[in-house]
């Protein structure tokens, strides 16, 4: 399947979906067309990589541990 696809020099062009993860890793295009609607392919990926907060729990089994 297809997908158009903006690239960072604002052109549109179509994509193949199974190569949409590769072309945000690499910074090849700026959004992609997903249920009619632009997402932004750099908050898309930052939002898969957002650290992991520890709870107020978790930190004190961490430190008790030492």
């Amino acid at each position: 399947m297809v997908v158009l696809v903006r690239c960072i020099d604002d052109t549109i062009t179509v994509a193949l979906e199974a190569n949409l993860k590769q072309l945000i890793r690499e910074g090849s295009i700026k959004s992609f067309l997903r249920a009619g609607e632009w997402v932004d392919a750099v908050t898309s990926l930052e939002r898969k990589k957002r650290p992991v907060t520890l709870s107020e729990g978790r930190y004190l089994t961490l430190v008790s541990g030492f």
